[in-house]
Parts: structure tokens; sequence; C-alpha cells
């Protein structure tokens, strides 16, 4: 059970959840929501007198969030953006217009179907990734993106006593990750291919889509898995095939020894030039 609550002096917004914790737990997510877990036994007095206890505490890390405007997977309005290669312009939706939507249900499942116009266009990469999963049936969500030519519809309350930045957080990540997968998993079979063309045997990687705040990429070569980070998704695809080729060479060499920048360098003989660019649009 979850609610949105407001101190008595209105200074903090906070969204309580009720669950079996032992503790009082409190964080500051990256879109800025105060979030509060306590057992169904803790009274709300007890619960506001600790929010109020760690006061200096959400105000520091609110304006840490303020000053990095909000998560980097969740852009703004109205502006455009580089998604796999390709420009996007981000635009509220406004009444009466559909088209492809990938949806949060009420289970916090992302699900997407096709309300008007038939399958989206496959000379639309994007568009073409986000089609697969199931059908909605007329049903509508108060979050959710659409992917219509080259504009990412964004639908949720306008209102901002109404807009929950955490469900507009998880609709982006999940929308990130969905579109995602199939893109990581088609770059890491051509990854593959360009291995065994420089004569290098490596296992066919598990592929996963995760956000991470301090590595572009993880390599297992224990489980033959290979994690991305969604922001990989938000440029040029050169960036996700230059740090995909990198994880793969972990399975040659598990440390960054000369052995392994050789492999990097029989690969891809421009890795370093692509990196240096990499750094420079991510900074």
């Amino acid at each position: 059970m979850k609610e949105l609550r407001t101190l008595p002096d209105g200074s903090i917004t906070y969204e309580l959840h009720r669950k079996q914790v032992k503790n009082m737990n409190l964080r500051v997510t990256t879109s800025g929501l105060v979030r509060v877990s306590a057992s169904p036994l803790v009274p709300l007095g007890m619960i506001e007198e600790f929010i109020c206890r760690h006061r200096a505490f959400i105000e520091k890390a609110l304006q840490k969030r303020k000053d990095r405007r909000g998560h980097p997977m969740v852009p703004a309005l109205d502006t455009e953006i580089m998604v796999m290669g390709q420009m996007y312009r981000v635009v509220l939706e406004q009444p009466h217009t559909v088209s492809v939507y990938l949806e949060i249900s009420s289970q916090d499942n992302l699900v997407c179907g096709n309300l008007s116009e038939g399958k989206p266009s496959q000379k639309n990469l994007l568009s073409r990734n986000a089609s697969s999963g199931k059908l909605l049936g007329g049903k509508s969500s108060a979050y959710a993106v659409t992917v219509a030519n080259d504009i990412l519809l964004v639908r949720y309350p306008s209102d901002p006593n109404v807009l929950e930045p955490s469900k507009v957080e998880r609709m982006w990540l999940n929308f990130w990750k969905t579109i995602g997968q199939d893109f990581m998993e088609t770059l890491a079979q051509q990854v593959y291919s360009e291995f065994q063309q420089a004569g290098y045997t490596v296992p066919t990687p598990i592929v996963r889509l995760r956000y991470m705040m301090s590595r572009w990429g993880s390599c297992m070569p224990a489980k033959d898995k290979i994690t991305m980070n969604t922001r990989l998704l938000l440029g040029p695809v050169e960036f996700a095939h230059y740090v995909m080729v990198h994880e793969f060479a972990h399975f040659i060499e598990p440390n960054h020894s000369s052995r392994f920048y050789k492999v990097m360098s029989d690969v891809l003989p421009n890795w370093q030039q692509v990196k240096a660019k990499m750094r420079a649009y991510y900074k």
C-alpha cells in the first residue's frame, strides 16, 4: 500500500509505502521524489517526525537532483533527442491522438498495443522495436510513451499537483528497456561475427540492458553475460558498438592488459577515436 502525502506545514511531499519492514527507511529518488517505507503498525505522527529529523538530508538531496536536472533518461518536453542514431522530438500528447502505445499497467508491467493504425512502419527502427507485445484492447494509461514516426509522444497528467515524478521516471526507464533490448541483441550478433572474422572464438552472450551510473557496460565471462547501459540508446550507434566490442573483448582477456587492447584493435581498429568522441558526447 502506498499513498502520496504532505507534511502538515506543507514543506515536504512524500510517497509513503506501508509494508512489513523492521525499520523506517527514507530515500530521495533520481526524479526528486521523497519515498518513505514503514510498517503498517507505525503511527503517522512518528513517520512525519522521522521525516523532519532528516530534513537537512532531504533538502540537500533534492537540491542535488535539481542541479542534475532530473534523471538523465527522462527527456524534457519540446526537445530533440538522438535515439539509436536517429533524431526524435519529445512532445506532450494532445487529446484524441493515438497510435502505438507503450503502457505501464496497474501492475507496473509494460505492455504495448495498436489502437488505430495497423502495424508500425518497418522503416522506423524505434517503432519496429516497440511493436511487439500485448494488445491493449482499447485500454489507456495515464503514463505512456507513443512512437509516431520521428516523434516520441508522451502522455501524463499536465497538472503538477497530480503528476507523480516516480511514475514518469519508471515509464521512461521501462520504455528504453523495451525498445533497446532487441537493438542490443542485434548489435551483439553483429559484434559476435566481427570477432569470428578477426579469428577470435567467443561465446554467444546473454545480453541485458540496465541503467548504470558509473559504467557503460559490464561482462561476466563465467556466465556468458553482458550488461549494457541504457544511456547508450541516447546517442550514435557507434558508441554502443564500441562498448559492445569492449565487453566482448573481456571474454578473451578479463583484465585491461596489453593483450586486451590488441584484441580491441584487431576487431575495432579505430576504437580510440570512438572512445574520445563518446567521452565528449556524454560529458
